[in-house]
């Protein structure tokens, strides 16, 4: 029997990807910066809250969330929502944004999704499950070689020039840097587009931020990692990790990347 949680979540993911696609079409969103000077806008809250009250009409679980949302007690299973990941995709028009739904029981990711509103790519999967980009199971290539290397650029890392050398060297066949959504970028690597993605988090995530996409890509047979290759904290992890789509693309670029990093 299918999971009734996916099913439900699934719908109300769609329903909320409905109401950004309709604010950018019309154009008839606002938005501030929040004192991190991360960009918000009002269309982040309105799914949120949306979203939030769906979810807890429907089942008697926590929800907790980026803009304004409850205090959780993590000890107990609770929804992870991220309404806008790439807000500022979102209000550049840009089509790299995306919504991120998990579900967390005893500190483990057992429900992931991640859908983008503009290209439609709806991807999920569910503890033990393979992961799915709608009805195709993931990854829908398979390349087991450094090929295609996304990267978010951090001002304060070396990571850029690093790449950058790799690149010439021509031991990374496509460099590239893909603005927006950090989860639907790690769901490129679970779909076979990217062999590897990295990117560096300064403070420690949040449950919203990596969780969803962290199963979609294990159970799409990669792997998210730090630079030493061990496995990531998906609900609190800081620093740098490396999303890679199977095991040999993520030893090849962590054998690459780890002596210039030094």
């Amino acid at each position: 029997m299918r999971n009734i949680y996916l099913i439900i979540a699934k719908q109300i993911v769609e329903e909320a990807g409905r109401i950004i696609r309709e604010a950018r079409e019309t154009n008839t969103f606002s938005f501030d910066f929040k004192s991190d000077d991360t960009p918000v806008s009002n269309i982040d809250q309105q799914v949120q809250d949306y979203m939030t009250k769906r979810l807890k009409d429907s089942f008697d679980i926590q929800v907790m969330g980026e803009e304004n949302c409850d205090a959780i007690d993590e000890a107990k299973p609770y929804w992870a929502i991220d309404p806008i990941d790439g807000t500022w995709a979102f209000i550049t028009h840009e089509n790299t944004s995306a919504i991120n739904l998990s579900l967390i029981d005893n500190k483990e990711v057992i429900l992931g999704i991640v859908y983008n509103p503009f290209t439609h790519e709806f991807f999920q999967t569910e503890k033990g499950a393979m992961s799915y980009i709608g009805m195709l199971t993931l990854p829908l290539r398979q390349n087991p070689h450094v090929a295609v290397v996304n990267f978010r650029p951090e001002r304060s890392h070396p990571i850029v020039g690093t790449l950058n050398q790799l690149f010439k060297e021509e031991k990374i066949k496509k460099l590239t840097s893909i603005g927006g959504s950090i989860t639907y970028s790690m769901c490129m690597v679970a779909k076979g587009a990217f062999s590897n993605y990295i990117v560096y988090f300064e403070s420690p995530a949040n449950a919203w931020d990596l969780s969803a996409a962290y199963l979609i890509i294990k159970n799409s047979g990669g792997f998210v990692t730090d630079l030493t290759g061990k496995e990531i904290d998906p609900i609190h992890h800081k620093g740098y990790i490396i999303a890679s789509a199977n095991a040999q693309a993520r030893d090849q670029f962590l054998a690459m990347v780890n002596p210039l990093i030094k």
